[in-house]
């Protein structure tokens, strides 16, 4: 149940004090090295694309959303309290208001395919309207 994952995550890192914090103009560089540094090195599709992804292709579009990422008040970052770092975060939007995004790198290849699958189901199975999904 609901309480028994919850206490099951709790424990899985005992070590850390973990809480989330909306997400805030100041925490720009942190979470840009965290997403920069996921991406780049992990994410399955983007590593078909190397050599022709850059680091910085991440950093500019997340530079270039940052405003409205805070704005829209649906991501958070996760410190841990005990170091008062910031060791994770989520960006979020509405599905029916994403930003535009001026994609000028082989990124733009991962934005087409993600809205080649995403976008018929969101399109004709999601429910319709702003602050829905």
């Amino acid at each position: 149940d609901a309480v028994q994952l919850e206490e099951q995550t709790l424990n899985a890192c005992p070590h850390l004090k973990m809480e989330a914090v909306p997400l805030q103009l100041e925490h720009r560089q942190d979470v840009i090295d965290i997403i920069v540094s996921s991406f780049y090195n992990k994410a399955d599709l983007e590593q078909w694309l190397k050599p022709g992804v850059l680091r910085t292709d991440y950093s500019d579009i997340l530079n270039d959303i940052w405003s409205v990422l805070v704005d829209c008040e649906l991501s958070f970052v996760i410190y841990d309290r005990n170091t008062e770092r910031i060791i994770g975060t989520a960006l979020n939007f509405d599905a029916r208001c994403e930003p535009e995004v001026d994609i000028k790198s082989k990124l733009l290849i991962i934005f087409e395919f993600l809205e080649f699958c995403e976008g018929p189901i969101r399109d004709n199975y999601l429910p319709k309207g702003l602050n829905q999904i």
